[in-house]
C-alpha cells in the first residue's frame, strides 16, 4: 500500500519512514505528508482520509495489527492540538479498536460530532464487529 509507511518498510527513505506512518498525497515523482486540507502535522486528516469510508473492506487494508497500532499511537498526539475537531476522531478510534475494543468504544461513546460518511451506529457497528 502505498499510503501505509511501516517502521521496517523501504518504499521510501529511512527519513521519511522514521517519522510518518502514513502518506498523504503520492505524486508521480514525490509523496507529501500534506494534504489538499488540514494543515501540516494534522495526522488525524492523514489517517482519517485513509480510511473513510469505514466498511468491511477496511478490515483488509488495516489488517497488520502491528502497523493499526502504531499507525494509532502516532496519529494519537495530533488530537491534542488546540482547533482539532470532532469529526476525524472518529475513524482513528475505529482502528483502535481493531486492538483494543473497549479503549475505543470509551472514546467513540464521549464523541459530540462525527465527521461525513461516519455515524455513531456506524462506529458502533465496527467496534462490536471485531472478533
Amino acid at each position: 500500500m502505498w499510503w501505509h509507511v511501516k517502521k521496517e518498510g523501504n518504499m521510501y527513505d529511512e527519513e521519511f519512514t522514521k517519522e510518518n506512518r502514513m502518506v498523504g498525497i503520492v505524486w508521480a515523482n514525490k509523496r507529501d505528508i500534506e494534504l489538499w486540507f488540514g494543515y501540516l502535522g494534522a495526522r488525524q486528516c492523514l489517517l482519517g482520509i485513509q480510511v473513510l469510508p469505514l466498511l468491511p473492506i477496511s478490515e483488509v487494508l488495516f489488517s497488520d495489527v502491528d502497523y493499526v497500532k502504531d499507525l494509532v499511537e502516532w496519529a494519537l498526539p495530533a488530537l491534542e492540538r488546540d482547533g482539532v475537531g470532532e469529526g476525524l476522531k472518529g475513524f482513528l478510534y475505529a482502528l483502535q479498536g481493531i486492538y483494543d475494543k473497549e479503549g475505543a468504544l470509551e472514546k467513540i461513546r464521549k464523541l459530540s460530532g462525527f465527521d461525513d460518511g461516519n455515524s455513531f451506529s456506524n462506529l458502533l457497528w465496527w467496534i462490536y464487529s471485531r472478533s
